[in-house]
């Protein structure tokens, strides 16, 4: 098997200081609020998952930090191209680049790190052959239907296909419209249709874009708001429509994709980052975190809010997480999924999961560490 490998180096730093992407302009923006780099350690993740397996194909890695570099002391046969030329700045022109040379050298598979943006370059490039590909989640925003759960999941998935045990499924390339994002909607476009390996439980479907349930939204706000606020407590109201209406509710202004802060009555911040959630926390205390799960996916933590880091998340006790969702959002869902990006604290946050369904309505779902596939399988 011949393994195509590239990581987009700057995918996912937005997320943490509260931006909806890190393309284009946004990335120096990310920078200018302290962001860290995310794919190089996801990347990493993946390759010793796939050494631990015991992959014994041959990866053709794009140049130094968008792939070679994570290969190096791996003991995984792997050859470099000279795909970006400039090791210290890379662009979605050398991810194209990158990806026509590996149809060139017919790999089997395009494993990529990065996320909608990343996945909607690959589309591009690969379009007219038919080779499948598969992302490794790094980014801010997840829609597309390309990406494994986690990256020990997505070697799990490269081993399954090159034994011929995976399915290989139509899938959609998909991203948000991010100028809707100023009208308070989200508009979500399908742009490309591309092969993927499947392994269900292990590769995400498209996020479900659908509206409606407003009147459970409403009746799910109401509830928690009556039976849960308390007064000197502070509440961290995660990213989603279902979380507006808690903000609707208490009669204060939401963003959409944004954390903001609630505290005794009042609004104390709005689209938070990582560093000013830790600021509140130290300043006020008692901290508690709303959110929803990720319709169609599962997702608790790891996809649209990392904001709630693996620092801030260590910080809040597990009874102070309130999870709030929709009937039709667990429709079809045996689980949620957690993936922090520190697999230690993932296990540590699964388990059963008292989630919020109607007025005075609550389930126990299970949540799982998506950094443990086997568990998953099992």
């Amino acid at each position: 098997m011949r393994l195509g490998f590239l990581v987009n180096p700057i995918s996912g730093m937005g997320g943490a200081v509260g931006l909806k992407g890190t393309d284009g302009h946004l990335y120096q923006e990310a920078l200018r609020r302290g962001a860290k780099p995310v794919a190089p350690s996801r990347a990493l993740r993946f390759v010793k998952a796939l050494r631990k397996i015991g992959f014994t194909g041959e990866v053709v890695a794009a140049n130094c930090v968008m792939g070679c570099d994570y290969f190096e002391g791996s003991g995984i046969k792997h050859a470099c191209i000279p795909v970006p030329e400039e090791c210290e700045r890379t662009s979605p022109r050398d991810t194209s680049e990158a990806v026509r040379e590996f149809v060139r050298s017919r790999v089997d598979l395009i494993v990529f790190v990065g996320g909608d943006g990343t996945a909607r370059d690959i589309a591009e490039a690969v379009k007219g052959s038919d080779i499948p590909i598969l992302g490794i989640p790094a980014g801010v925003k997840m829609y597309s239907g390309v990406f494994a759960i986690s990256p020990e999941a997505g070697a799990e998935v490269v081993a399954a296909f090159d034994a011929g045990r995976a399915e290989v499924e139509v899938s959609e390339v998909a991203d948000v419209d991010e100028s809707s994002l100023n009208e308070g909607v989200i508009r979500v476009r399908r742009y490309e249709l591309v092969r993927t390996p499947k392994i269900t439980g292990l590769v995400t479907p498209t996020k479900n874009f659908g509206g409606g349930d407003e009147g459970s939204k409403e009746a799910i706000a109401e509830y928690f708001v009556e039976e849960y606020i308390k007064p000197d407590h502070l509440y961290f109201l995660g990213p989603g429509t279902t979380i507006k209406a808690v903000a609707d509710v208490l009669k204060v202004p939401k963003t959409l994709l944004g954390v903001d802060a609630f505290r005794n009555g009042s609004l104390v911040g709005s689209d938070l980052g990582v560093k000013e959630i830790l600021n509140l926390i130290r300043r006020y205390g008692n901290p508690h975190i709303v959110v929803t799960v990720i319709g169609a996916q599962g997702y608790l933590f790891g996809r649209g809010n990392q904001q709630f880091s693996s620092e801030v998340l260590k910080l809040v006790r597990k009874e102070n997480i309130h999870v709030l969702a929709t009937e039709s959002k667990l429709r079809g869902l045996k689980y949620l999924l957690i993936d922090t990006g520190d697999p230690e604290l993932d296990i540590k946050l699964s388990g059963h999961v008292r989630v919020i369904t109607g007025y005075r309505e609550e389930k126990v779902v299970k949540a799982v560490p998506a950094c443990l596939p086997s568990r998953i399988l099992s």
